[in-house]
């Protein structure tokens, strides 16, 4: 989250200024709000009970968000080296940003959660709902990427980065699972999203993207 953190406040002082990374810090405190709340109020309800047990505390989960808040400061202190004019973009982040925003609106309307988590949350969905989650945030990232890249566009890179980034609509369960593979047990069953998601989200990415592109440049 920290990572996340430092780029979404460098391109966010990149893009709009000190502004819109308090808008970002904002939207980051909301989603620590809603996790640690609801934390200390489960702790608060379960006090005294013969069932209390609390592996990581609200209190630890407050700590937590403490790198993010540091990331915030460095982010925006480097996007004032990255911001750009109107010939350049961060597209490449704003569209990474486009995959993480379609499922925060989706889950909108599902009840109160961290937006932070938001492309977590279809893991352990069924698959008709997982498969038109993540190709609704790949549609959208590719189209971000498509309208706003300048400059030649290197599919292999495309592809390679947003396999990488479908793997977050497979975490933690599957990629938790991915990890016992390599310790334990080879020869058990292996998750198929693991193959399929990343895969696929690169190919709606790239193919979104390379057709935006082409209607950016039919209509300029």
């Amino acid at each position: 989250m920290a990572i996340g953190a430092f780029a979404g406040a460098a391109v966010a002082r990149a893009a709009g200024g000190p502004l819109c990374v308090l808008a970002f810090a904002a939207y980051l405190a909301a989603g620590a709000a809603i996790t640690v709340g609801r934390e200390a109020f489960y702790e608060e309800a379960i006090k005294g009970s013969n069932f209390y047990f609390i592996s990581v505390s609200a209190f630890e989960l407050a700590l937590w968000q403490l790198p993010s808040a540091i990331a915030v400061a460095l982010g925006s202190l480097a996007g004032i080296r990255i911001a750009r004019g109107t010939v350049g973009t961060n597209a490449f982040l704003e569209a990474v940003s486009a995959y993480s925003l379609v499922a925060t609106i989706v889950l909108a309307f599902a009840g109160l959660i961290d937006p932070r988590l938001a492309p977590y949350s279809a893991v352990f969905a069924p698959t008709a709902i997982h498969v038109p989650f993540v190709a609704a945030q790949a549609i959208a990232a590719g189209a971000v990427l498509g309208f706003r890249w300048r400059g030649p566009m290197r599919p292999i890179a495309v592809a390679g980065a947003f396999a990488i980034v479908g793997l977050v609509s497979v975490m933690p369960d599957d990629f938790t699972m991915l990890v016992d593979k390599f310790r334990f047990n080879w020869s058990e069953y292996w998750p198929q999203s693991l193959i399929f998601v990343p895969f696929a989200t690169a190919a709606i990415v790239l193919a979104v993207a390379i057709l935006g592109r082409r209607t950016r440049v039919v209509t300029a």
